[in-house]
């Protein structure tokens, strides 16, 4: 994955790394210690080189949204995942790691997985920082697209049994629990035709999965409020997928 601003893209360079020898067992990347971690800004316009802010070795499958602040940083905020973290996951979905582990079982949100965290990047200095915004797993997060680049404070991410809201400002989580044994989707912002100037007023839709017999349905949430507005629910299952889109009817 890869981030943009308004005037910058933010490359992410990880210590996950792609091995042929291991092409026809199974996905044929591995975690490689000595590679380093490392995020580049890059201008949009196209001047200048790619400037490369060394990091805390970690992993990130998906960036949630990034802009510039009022002092010239670069703010990027994505779900992290440390060594070990990767680890276990990766080996759950049948990758390569170098020590296994014997419980190959991952439960996204309970004691594993990726967490939400901050980057600061300051071009002025050359420096960056970063924090940790929750301690719990998540996945797939998304903002209103409408403000992909720019400050968007609330933000969207599934875990085992629930959907998550963050306020980036107040630092709170609100979830909206799915129920047990089921696996939420990612949740998808959809804006209210009359959401005003209301980042979140709109909805969320995220395919729950209630099991592989349980069938599948389609949730609708109140952004705002994380409160079920419908349920949709499916003639079929519908196995899980990655990401969604939506598109309003022309």
């Amino acid at each position: 994955d890869f981030a943009i601003t308004e005037n910058h893209v933010i490359w992410l360079d990880l210590p996950v790394v792609f091995d042929l020898r291991l092409a026809g067992g199974g996905m044929p990347m591995r975690w490689d210690d000595s590679y380093g971690a490392r995020l580049g800004l890059m201008r949009r316009d196209g001047t200048g080189d790619v400037r490369w802010f060394d990091i805390d070795p970690c992993y990130i499958f998906h960036v949630a949204n990034a802009h510039e602040d009022t002092t010239g940083r670069i703010v990027l905020e994505a779900v992290r995942y440390s060594r070990t973290a990767f680890d276990t996951m990766w080996q759950a979905m049948g990758g390569h790691v170098a020590n296994p582990v014997a419980d190959t079982g991952w439960v996204l949100g309970e004691t594993q997985g990726g967490q939400v965290h901050r980057w600061l990047l300051d071009p002025a200095t050359g420096t960056v920082s970063e924090q940790a915004l929750d301690d719990r797993g998540v996945e797939m997060p998304t903002v209103n697209d409408n403000l992909t680049g720019r400050y968007s404070r609330y933000l969207y991410t599934v875990t085992e049994h629930a959907i998550l809201k963050y306020d980036t400002v107040t630092g709170t989580a609100t979830p909206y629990g799915t129920g047990h044994g089921t696996s939420p989707g990612e949740a998808v912002f959809v804006p209210a035709h009359d959401n005003g100037n209301d980042e979140d007023a709109g909805y969320l839709l995220s395919m729950v999965s209630h099991g592989t017999t349980h069938g599948s349905e389609l949730l609708v949430l109140n952004a705002q409020d994380m409160t079920r507005t419908a349920t949709v629910h499916m003639p079929h299952r519908v196995p899980a997928g990655v990401h969604g889109s939506w598109i309003p009817d022309p």
